[in-house]
Parts: structure tokens; C-alpha cells; sequence
């Protein structure tokens, strides 16, 4: 009992004269000693009192080497700390003021991946998710043989796969609320945004459906011509999808009711 109650004494003495030590070099004006000691902390992975004092350091400091580092390591401070807006500022701020240093390609794609890594769920927004992509696609328009390159196309991917969620649960949810009209709209601006999108079938099928459900509810003046779309949506169906297709079956009975609803209809004329 007695060795433990020694250990923790000692641990908690040497705790308080770091702490001592700390508040010592934070209230210091030697610029010299807050720089090794931020970078010591640095190193020991002491993120937020490493940042505290590159804080203090880039205000004291004038345009020099020493202050390129500073602003360099008090990005990765704010990364590590996963406080990705404000890492995003400062490496930006570092490509803003160090253009010509060896670490400006670096910086500029950090402060990329920050945004990217402090975009909401898909379920949120998704304004920021399409400035973010657009800045990425800059990025490596500019730069095709940066070795980070490789890493934003894989940020493109996961950021067109967030959009196309979104676009395809926005289709689902206007369907649900039986707001056939927009589910219409909704899922053909989907397909046109995002060709490639993995429920392009789907969206297609419910083009189909959306605007049968349409046409079937709709008072007498609108049948006719909502009936016809249900043909086009058809045609637009039949042209991407095979009839091994999931939902082929179930459009083409659509397309066929349509059709014999749309000669009852000329035949009452």
C-alpha cells in the first residue's frame, strides 16, 4: 500500500511541476523557449498545448522560417485534435503565405481533406458536400501528377456517392408521400445528374410507376397526356434496362394499361 501511495505521489509532483513548467513558457516572451517547447509537445503528441503556444508564436513571430513551421505544425495540431474546420483555415492560411515552400501542395490538399472529412451525413444539406467536390476536382485538375491525385479522386467518389444517396432517398421520399409529380421529376434529374448511379433501374422504374399512379389519380382533362408520359418513361426504361431487368415486367404491364386506357379515351371522342 505504501509503494502505491508513493508512486501516485510522485506521478502527481511530477504532473504539477509539468503543469508548472507549462504555464511557465505560456506566459514567457522568450520566443525561443515557447518554440522548442511547442515542438516538444508537438512530438509527444500534446496537441492542444503544442497549438496553444504555436498560437502565441505566430502572433510574435515576423515572416520567417521559423514561422513557416509554425503555421505548418499548427494546422496538424488542430488535425489531430479532429478540429477539422479550423486545420482547414490554417493550412489554407499556410498556402496563402507560403506558396513557393515545399509543403504548399501538401497544405493545399490537407486543407481539402479537412473539408471533406467535416462534411455531414448525406441525410443534412449537401451544399458544402458540392463545393467541396468542385475544389477537389480543381485540385487535381491542377495538379494530375501530385501523389495526392490518387486520394481525391477516392474523395470525388465518396463525395458523388453522398450526392447520388441523396438525390436517390429524395425520389423515395416524394414517392412515399405519394407526390407522384415530383417523384417523376425527381428521379429522371437524378438518372441525368449521375448516370452512373447504382439505382439507376430503380429510379427508372419508379419514373414509370410514379407517373401511372399519376395518371390513374388524375381528374379527367390530365388522363390522356399523363398516360402517354407513362409511355415515353416506358421508352427511356426499355432503351437502358434488358427485359431480364427487375422491374421490366411490372413497366411494360404499366406501358400496356396505358395504352388501352389511352384508346378508351380516343374511342369516347
Amino acid at each position: 500500500m505504501r509503494s502505491k501511495l508513493l508512486v501516485w505521489t510522485l506521478g502527481t509532483l511530477i504532473l504539477l511541476a509539468s503543469c508548472g513548467e507549462y504555464q511557465k513558457v505560456y506566459k514567457s516572451k522568450d520566443t525561443s523557449l515557447k518554440y522548442q517547447k511547442a515542438m516538444s509537445l508537438y512530438q509527444e503528441k500534446h496537441y492542444a498545448k503544442s497549438a496553444q503556444l504555436l498560437e502565441q508564436l505566430r502572433d510574435m513571430y515576423r515572416r520567417t522560417d521559423s514561422l513557416e513551421v509554425v503555421y505548418y505544425r499548427l494546422a496538424m495540431c488542430y488535425y489531430n485534435l479532429n478540429d477539422y474546420p479550423y486545420a482547414s483555415l490554417f493550412f489554407k492560411d499556410f498556402t496563402d503565405n507560403f506558396s513557393a515552400s515545399p509543403r504548399a501542395t501538401e497544405c493545399a490538399y490537407m486543407a481539402l481533406y479537412c473539408d471533406f472529412l467535416g462534411i455531414g451525413s448525406h441525410d443534412l444539406d449537401q451544399s458544402e458536400t458540392r463545393n467541396v467536390l468542385e475544389a477537389l476536382q480543381n485540385f487535381t485538375n491542377f495538379n494530375p501528377d501530385s501523389e495526392y491525385t490518387e486520394k481525391c479522386n477516392e474523395h470525388i467518389d465518396a463525395l458523388r456517392h453522398k450526392l447520388q444517396k441523396k438525390e436517390y432517398e429524395m425520389v423515395l421520399q416524394y414517392y412515399n408521400m405519394t407526390e407522384y409529380k415530383s417523384a417523376v421529376t425527381a428521379s429522371k434529374n437524378a438518372v441525368k445528374l449521375y448516370p452512373d448511379i447504382p439505382e439507376r433501374e430503380e429510379l427508372e422504374y419508379i419514373a414509370v410507376k410514379a407517373q401511372y399512379l399519376l395518371a390513374k389519380n388524375s381528374i379527367e382533362s390530365k388522363r390522356k397526356d399523363r398516360y402517354k408520359s407513362v409511355l415515353e418513361n416506358f421508352e427511356d426504361y426499355k432503351y437502358n434496362n434488358p427485359p431480364s431487368s427487375k422491374h421490366y415486367e411490372e413497366c411494360k404491364n404499366f406501358a400496356e394499361i396505358s395504352k388501352k386506357e389511352i384508346k378508351k379515351m380516343e374511342e369516347l371522342l
